[in-house]
């Protein structure tokens, strides 16, 4: 079941899930002395290095800066024979004493997110199997076993992407598009898995679902999802990696959906733990960025079971159109920096029924949009950040 409000709404629960490099520069001096008494030369090279640092261009020259947690980990699928496990994110602000640097206003600017190194492209190598049409793809996701890599190319005519069979933790399954390998939307319901470089064009909704612990989705496109509630990914369940994937043209087109780019939610689907949400862009999208809702939260139906905590979401790009960009509700420990929040929305984050913990710091947040950080009373405990501007 689903309610939907209108998108310029505070928030909506939505249940309808299935439907520089430096530079060493030397220099060399040398000396001549020469002593009149006795012909006498002295030769003496002095040394003087120093290196600089001269960051990398991104798009629009626009340099976000690094999250504030640890940067996240590629994992590094070698052969069949040695692949380790993607590490899962580590708790945002776990550390003794940390404290992230004091949250600012920045001038608004575009461009894309920074990227840390994590959710670098995987080549297609080493590939126990390979697809080169649906047929393909879809005998060689049925037998699937710990530690395979299954590289694929080209059309996979209109077939959605379904991963059912798990790897383990030191043997994911690890599935290599081309970066326009085209499917009809990604599902994945299991664990250990990585998904990179897939466009998902036209999927029935949601456009990626991951359901599981230890998934990476990383490096793909997805568009033009419909039907259902028309988001752009969903996920559900624990150390889950959501890295430098670009969801765009997010449109219900006049159905009344409540279209978001990310959303999760939890009664009857698990928690999530440990969520690292970095990188990413979220363009033209009619809704939100992200909207997350945790057991805590009450409505429709039960405040379900677990706990949704330890967050990091940070350096994506935000072109929306909802009253916030980010609503947090009963998620906590959640750590949002150094994203990039344009778009039409009257607050940038959202924090509400009990998202304590929270910490926010270095975002860029375009003019016009009245204040970076709403809150209720109840999501104050542990929050770090800008001065709170308003309600959720």
């Amino acid at each position: 079941m689903s309610r939907h409000r209108s998108p310029r709404s505070r928030h909506v629960r939505t249940r309808s899930w299935r439907n520089a490099v430096p530079a060493d520069r030397r220099s060399l001096t040398i000396g001549l002395v020469a002593f009149a008494s006795g012909a006498l030369v002295l030769l003496s090279a002095a040394l003087v290095a120093g290196p600089t640092d001269e960051p990398s261009p991104i798009a629009a020259g626009v340099v976000e800066p690094a999250p504030a947690g640890p940067a996240p980990t590629l994992p590094e699928v070698g052969a069949p024979s040695a692949r380790p496990e993607v590490p899962a994110p580590a708790a945002p602000g776990s550390g003794a004493g940390s404290t992230p640097p004091t949250a600012k206003k920045p001038a608004s600017g575009g461009g894309s997110p920074a990227r840390s190194g994590a959710g670098t492209k995987l080549a297609q190598t080493n590939c126990a199997k390979r697809a080169s049409d649906a047929a393909g793809l879809s005998r060689a996701l049925a037998t699937a076993a710990p530690g395979d890599r299954i590289c694929a190319t080209g059309s996979m005519g209109g077939s959605r992407l379904q991963v059912t069979r798990s790897g383990t933790a030191a043997a994911p399954i690890v599935l290599i598009g081309d970066g326009n390998t085209t499917v009809k939307g990604i599902t994945v319901e299991a664990s250990h898995v990585v998904v990179d470089g897939f466009n998902s064009v036209g999927a029935q909704a949601p456009g990626i679902l991951m359901e599981g612990n230890n998934i990476t989705m990383q490096n793909n496109k997805v568009s033009r999802p419909t039907g259902g509630d028309h988001d752009g990914l969903r996920f559900f369940g624990n150390n889950l990696k959501i890295l430098n994937n670009r969801i765009s043209d997010i449109d219900p087109a006049g159905s009344g959906a409540h279209a978001d780019c990310m959303q999760t939610f939890q009664n009857d689907t698990p928690s999530s733990k440990n969520v690292l949400i970095s990188g990413n862009r979220c363009e033209r999208v009619d809704n939100m960025c992200l909207m997350a809702e945790g057991p805590g939260d009450l409505g429709d139906g039960g405040a379900g079971e677990g706990e949704s905590s330890n967050w990091t979401f940070s350096n994506n790009y935000c072109d929306t159109n909802a009253s916030q960009a980010l609503m947090i509700e009963a998620v906590q420990n959640v750590t949002v920096t150094g994203n990039n929040i344009v778009g039409k929305v009257d607050k940038a984050f959202a924090f509400d029924i009990g998202s304590t913990g929270a910490k926010v710091a270095s975002n860029k947040v375009a003019p016009g949009i009245g204040y970076e950080v709403g809150m209720d009373s109840s999501s104050r405990t542990g929050y770090q950040g800008p001065a709170v501007g308003g309600g959720p």
